[in-house]
């Protein structure tokens, strides 16, 4: 079955430039849900009405909030159904240099559920005490998750505080919450592979670079030719294979104008320019799956995505996204927007694309006959 299916991919991916503008994927509507994550068995999670849900063929299971919050929020979902995201509720902040925990009545923390355990808070860890915008116990510090692996292992970012301190965060079940990064804004840990390396943006107090954390060593990953001096990068998703994308600054020196561009870098950190759609200006890339294909948005305004969906707007912003429309890339297609690859009238509109999995299925939002809908798009093959 595995290899009648990667065989299936395989084609769809190399025989796709023949007919980019017939049908390429199904859609299924999956209402009022606003995905954020799909695993390889087309689990797919989300939130409504700022509550964390699980959509698996059709069926709705709300994940409830941690004992005494008020919401929850989820971000992703591993191959073994645990769903990662933030909630609030009262936890316990662990101090960075040993000592005893401390107890915060309405903690934002991040939260691992399963069948088995259900929602359950990781508490936080607490700065150092002499470290200028903290109180002495750390509970406005809040913590924010963004992916989960198959092993369990969560990573995420820090909020902002007043003084702009903010660090990536990893939680591992063994040795449970370490906070790392250079904690001066823009700092931001936005995927995880199955093996531990972590991805996201380094803040340089300016600005910030893409990064990839292995073994607790950080690399900076280059950025595109032409820049005159430094003006940021950051990569948002890495596969199993070690190739990661997200998006770098070009500058066009002859309008002496700057915009970004989606990139993705190969294991050895050679990167590659994936260009935008037609008549758009910037595009960025937010993952990519085993096979190489690569989400995003492309268009001509840049801003940075709303924490918890506009639940939280206390402590900065999250990482920067691209407005436009979404695209799907692939090394034989090169960018294609996904809005040509659904069926013709049917009255839909996609407006973003959150998450891919193994075998091509993508989820995102988008209007149908102008009312907001999320949904799920599976390659014609299936």
């Amino acid at each position: 079955m595995f290899r009648k299916l990667y065989a299936g991919l395989l084609g769809w991916v190399v025989l796709m430039p023949a007919a980019t503008l017939a049908q390429q994927f199904t859609l299924t509507d999956l209402g009022s849900l606003s995905p954020t994550g799909i695993n390889s068995w087309a689990q797919v999670v989300g939130n409504d009405n700022h509550h964390a849900v699980l959509w698996s063929f059709g069926h709705i299971r709300r994940l409830g909030t941690l004992a005494g919050g008020t919401f929850s929020w989820a971000a992703a979902i591993n191959d073994f159904g645990a769903v990662t995201g933030t909630a609030d509720g009262p936890g316990q902040i662990v101090s960075r240099f040993g000592g005893s925990a401390i107890a915060c009545n309405d903690l934002l923390q991040p939260f691992i559920w399963t069948e088995q355990t259900q929602m359950r808070g990781l508490g936080t860890v607490g700065p150092a005490s002499d470290e200028a915008g903290f109180d002495d116990n750390g509970c406005p510090f809040p913590f924010y998750a963004a992916a989960i692996n198959n092993r369990g292992q969560v990573v995420g970012y820090t909020g902002q505080l007043p003084d702009v301190f903010q660090w990536v965060f990893l939680w591992t079940n063994a040795q449970g919450m370490s906070i790392f990064g250079s904690s001066w804004w823009y700092t931001y840990g936005n995927g995880i592979s199955n093996s531990g390396e972590i991805v996201g943006e380094n803040g340089n107090g300016e600005s910030g670079y893409a990064t990839y954390w292995k073994d607790g060593a950080a690399t900076e990953l280059s950025g595109l030719p032409g820049i005159s001096g430094f003006a940021g990068s950051a990569a948002n998703g890495i596969n199993d294979l070690g190739q990661i994308v997200g998006w770098s600054t070009l500058h066009n020196e002859a309008a002496a104008t700057s915009y970004i561009h989606a990139v993705n870098w190969t294991p050895s950190g050679k990167i590659s320019d994936l260009g935008t759609l037609s008549g758009d200006t910037d595009s960025s890339a937010s993952k990519i799956n085993l096979f190489g294909l690569v989400i995003g948005s492309s268009g001509n305004a840049v801003t940075n995505t709303t924490i918890l969906g506009g639940q939280d707007a206390d402590y900065g912003a999250g990482p920067l996204e691209v407005i436009g429309r979404p695209f799907i890339w692939s090394e034989a297609t090169g960018m294609l927007d996904l809005n040509k690859l659904i069926r013709p009238h049917s009255g839909w509109v996609l407006n973003t694309v959150t998450d891919i999995n193994q075998w091509g299925q993508i989820v995102g939002e988008g209007t149908l006959n102008g009312e907001q809908r999320g949904f799920l798009l599976t390659p014609t093959f299936f």
